[in-house]
């Protein structure tokens, strides 16, 4: 018997996969375990088995938790002569951003052991069910919607480093475009292989000896021990009232949430008597953004403001950036979850015979502040990926939430709420109204904000965008209200949303 759901996604693709699973009668978990299967060959450049996620999840019978399945660094670090890492850069708009790419930059792909993990704890349909959409897409194609054919315009030049990965993202030398198809068959036959033979086939069987075996050779720092212990990590959200509502959203190593917490408790000071539009709006995120931007850039304040409210989350030097991409998923049984996934910008190698590109988190300035090779080893990589649940005053589902955005996630995810709790918009509007950002002194402003900001002590300059724009994230976000689930798919980032009912 179906099961009624509603879903919001990056792409067609994934949430079909999602309401194909719960067509065949599979609760929120399962649809969100194929949707993210679906997610490595409809949104190729932002998730890949080569990379990891966070999944907030809250269960029919109230419990909740986060599954961490982030990259990992390696057990040993290679001296610096001797791997491969290198940079390439990146043009977004006018702005163009260094990366480092290479054998070398990959940390420990978490996404197979995810994947296997909430299987286990939470879904109820047998993993080759769920496996079908992703293995149907990966060998009749994928469609390249024009978010996805400009990602891959902005990450071409790491898909243009690898032979194998050039027959992936291009035809006839030219890189793909809208309206045309990506094929993976062997990530499709991997798949098939990592269903039958369970999670062992990835870290102990063929794929970690192939990357093992490969990075030892060109370069790499990933080891046979690296993959074989690797853990997902299943713990308690980061846990905060807001107004009159429960928030859940993810605790270290994530950086994100606590961002979020803070942020939302500073906007908890505030007097919402103004229209979205106008100059107090934009002055009480402008003071909100300046408050979380100065606890980034100070761990140890960070750390005193989370003790200060009550809110335990051991905090890293920094947050990650790079390719993500998010969806939500609610049932009628009460079951939720958010999850967002990451592979960076992807190293610019594909593992031989499997169509899977491999993470490049070791690659990424914004996550190592003291120097590239200062990781230390055999720890989890921090994040700014933020899924966000938010429970209503009867401690039911009321908001599933996050965002793919890099740096951005926070602040883009505080907005939504803010606009869906104080200034009550339903969710089509909530997630399409007009966002903000401060980074590097910028105040960064969408169209429809406050004309005249005199009346705000701005430091720094002011850049308004001529239209709304993926950089401001792509926040996928479901809402409860009166027991009814409503869905609004961020078109910023080509969103959509789907339904599967009785």
């Amino acid at each position: 018997m179906k099961t009624k759901g509603i879903v919001a996604a990056g792409h067609p693709q994934t949430a079909s996969a999602a309401i194909r699973a719960f067509e065949e009668g599979g609760n929120a978990f399962d649809a969100a375990v194929a949707a993210l299967l679906a997610t490595f060959a409809t949104e190729t450049c932002m998730s890949s088995l080569g990379g990891g996620a966070f999944a907030n999840v809250v269960r029919a019978d109230g419990k909740a938790q986060v599954f961490d399945f982030f990259c990992q660094t390696p057990q040993y670090k290679r001296p610096e002569n001797e791997i491969e890492f290198y940079p390439v850069t990146i043009s977004i708009g006018d702005a163009k951003e260094d990366f480092h790419i290479g054998r070398g930059a990959s940390g420990v792909p978490g996404m197979a052991a995810g994947i296997y993990a909430m299987h286990e704890n939470l879904c109820t349909l047998p993993l080759h069910i769920l496996a079908e959409p992703v293995i149907d897409v990966a060998k009749n194609g994928a469609y390249i919607d024009d978010f996805q054919a400009l990602d891959f315009q902005i990450l071409s030049a790491i898909l243009e480093v690898d032979e194998t990965a050039h027959k992936i993202w291009f035809k006839e030398n030219q890189l793909l475009k809208e309206g045309e198809h990506l094929y993976m068959p062997q990530l499709a036959d991997c798949i098939d292989n990592l269903v039958r033979e369970g999670q062992s086939f990835f870290y102990k069987g063929e794929i970690a000896r192939k990357v093992a075996e490969e990075y030892a050779q060109n370069g790499g720092q990933l080891t046979r021990e690296d993959f074989e212990d690797y853990r997902v990590q299943i713990t308690s959200p980061l846990r905060f009232n807001y107004r009159n509502k429960t928030v859940l959203t993810t605790p270290h190593p994530s950086i994100g949430g606590a961002l979020i917490a803070l942020g939302m408790n500073e906007l908890a000071k505030s007097n919402v008597n103004y229209h979205y539009q106008e100059a107090a709006h934009v002055k009480t995120l402008y003071e909100v953004y300046t408050y979380i931007n100065d606890l980034h850039a100070n761990p140890e304040k960070l750390e005193g403001e989370l003790h200060k409210y009550g809110l335990s989350s051991a905090i890293a030097e920094t947050g990650k950036r790079g390719s993500t991409t998010h969806f939500s998923i609610a049932d009628e049984h009460g079951n939720a979850v958010a999850i967002t996934s990451s592979n960076g910008e992807g190293n610019g190698y594909v593992i031989p015979g499997t169509d899977i590109m491999m993470n490049n988190m070791l690659g990424e300035a914004a996550l190592l502040p003291n120097g590239f090779h200062s990781w230390k080893e055999n720890t989890r990589l921090t994040s700014m990926m933020s899924p966000t649940i938010v429970l209503d005053a009867q401690n039911k589902v009321e908001i599933v939430t996050g965002s793919g955005g890099a740096g951005r996630i926070p602040g883009v995810i505080l907005q939504v709420l803010h606009y869906l709790i104080d200034h009550r918009l339903d969710v089509q509007d909530a997630v399409h109204a007009p966002r903000l950002h401060l980074e590097h002194g910028t105040l960064n402003l969408e169209p429809q904000l406050a004309d005249d900001l005199s009346s705000i002590p701005i430091q720094g300059a002011v850049n308004r965008w001529a239209e709304p724009a993926l950089y401001f994230g792509g926040v996928h976000t479901i809402r409860r209200k009166n027991n009814h689930y409503k869905a609004a798919g961020d078109e910023r980032r080509r969103g959509v949303v789907m339904k599967c009912k009785m």
